[in-house]
């Protein structure tokens, strides 16, 4: 946008056009005006008070001679404190560096107004048209933009802090390293905004639509974004930290190196969302979805994802230590060298999943789906496995020591190689498993473990007796 200040014949034009174009019934001599909002002092001529026409083209004929010469004798800037200009025409207007605060503009039209660091502190705005106006370096603290239209402007570097921005349209927006913090933006419309190194540290976006908008390495610290839409954006390395997301919508969002350390997302959608390398420690996530999502070398320490929905999800050396993921769907996830030391998966859907090379010492498995899941030279040692199901398993070479397998159903697994020393299989069921080259088995387990004729057991251990057939479930009527 052109920064350059109008000349002062231009604006007289404008001004003449501007003016007439006021609503019926302007102010022909300056009338009192509602007071404003603003705090600090105001040393205006003007303030509470709307205005002439002509007297306000004479001042912002001074205010472009200003702009041109700052030693000119005809020039000096424009001081609008507290000034009534409540629905004035100002498309197009030369407003550069004009005092404005607590100046009273709402429902000004200021399309594609130049307002390059004006200062507008504690002015209002509400429900006035700034679309592709230029904002860069503004100072709008603690200003009410209520419903204001604020499509496409250039707001880089500008000061919103504090301000009301609730229900505001930010579409396409400029608004790099742009400060929010404490600001109100709720049900804003930011879609496709580029925000990138904004500052929102607890500001409030609850249903705020970012679809698309760029917030790459952006502080949203502590911020609100509770059920807020942001489809496909861009979150690179943005700060999360303590923000709250609850029932956000994240599909397919960028967000990776992202810093998200005891952020809230409990129902969050982040469906195929990128998260690679993500600092997602102690995050609660219980109940959200990340199906096909990337985790790719995430650290989730004492992270929450009870009931999460994890299936078909990439989580390659991804850290969970500690992570509570009870109840969770991690149904096909590829979990390859995922460290899931202390881990809680009790009662979690891990059928068919990835967990090669897997590091899962002390991990909490009752009762958990592991059908016809990749356990090969998995670290499971005094790992908790009681009653859960690792039918047609493959556990080769798979580190079980001191691991708990009681009652746990082995059928068909593949346990070739697999460590047992010390491992409890008090009714294990072992059927059609093959033990072959098993380390560390001793007769006593076997003893312990159901096996059939079809159990394939080291040479140098006797088969048991068999175990009477497993008893048949009731059907529920």
């Amino acid at each position: 946008m052109n920064r350059h200040p109008l000349s002062a014949l231009v604006v007289a034009g404008w001004m003449t056009t501007a003016l007439l174009s006021t609503p019926a019934g302007a102010y022909a001599a300056a009338k009192p005006a509602p007071a404003s909002t603003s705090a600090g002092s105001c040393e205006s001529h003007y303030q509470r008070t709307r205005p002439a026409a002509k007297l306000l083209d004479k001042v912002l004929l001074a205010h472009a001679r200003w702009l041109e010469d700052r030693d000119a004798s005809d020039g000096r800037r424009a001081n609008l404190c507290r000034t009534d200009l409540r629905h004035l025409r100002l498309a197009g207007a030369n407003l550069e560096r004009v005092n404005l605060e607590g100046a009273l503009l709402n429902g000004s039209n200021l399309r594609s107004a130049n307002l390059v660091q004006a200062h507008l502190t504690g002015a209002d705005l509400s429900l006035a048209i700034l679309d592709d106006a230029n904002l860069e370096g503004a100072d709008l603290r603690k200003a009410l933009l209520a419903k204001a239209r604020l499509n496409r402007v250039s707001a880089d570097e500008a000061a919103f802090y504090g301000a009301n921005l609730q229900g505001a349209l930010f579409k396409e927006a400029l608004l790099e390293r742009a400060h929010f913090e404490d600001a109100n933006l709720q049900l804003a419309d930011l879609r496709g905004a580029s925000l990138l190194d904004g500052y929102f540290y607890g500001a409030n976006l609850s249903k705020a639509n970012l679809t698309d908008a760029d917030l790459a390495g952006t502080d949203l610290r502590r911020t609100n974004l509770r059920q807020a839409e942001m489809r496909q954006a861009n979150l690179q390395g943005a700060l999360l930290d303590s923000a709250t997301l609850d029932g956000a919508s994240l599909v397919e969002a960028d967000l990776d190196g992202a810093y998200l350390d005891d952020a809230s997302l409990a129902g969050a959608d982040l469906h195929e969302a990128s998260l690679r390398g993500a600092d997602v420690r102690y995050a609660r996530l219980t109940g959200a979805n990340l199906q096909r999502a990337n985790l790719e070398n995430a650290n989730l320490e004492g992270a929450n994802l009870a009931k999460a929905r994890l299936d078909s999800a990439t989580l390659t050396m991804t850290v969970l230590y500690k992570a509570h993921l009870s109840g969770a769907n991690l149904h096909g996830a590829r979990l390859h060298h995922a460290v899931l030391i202390d881990a809680h998966l009790s009662r979690t859907d891990l059928q068919k999943a990835d967990l090669t090379e897997v590091y899962a010492p002390k991990a909490h498995l009752q009762q958990a789906r592991l059908a016809e899941a990749n356990l090969e030279l998995a670290n499971l040692v005094s790992a908790d496995l009681s009653e859960a199901d690792l039918s047609r398993s493959i556990m080769v070479q798979a580190n079980l020591q001191e691991a708990t397998l009681r009652g746990t159903n082995l059928s068909a697994a593949d346990l070739t190689g697999a460590q047992l020393n010390h491992a409890h299989l008090q009714q294990a069921n072992l059927r059609g498993a093959n033990l072959s080259g098993a380390v560390g088995l001793v007769q006593a387990q076997l003893d312990q473990a159901c096996l059939d004729d079809a159990t394939r057991i080291p040479d140098d251990l006797q088969r048991p007796k068999a175990c009477p057939p497993p008893r048949q479930r009731p059907h529920r009527r």
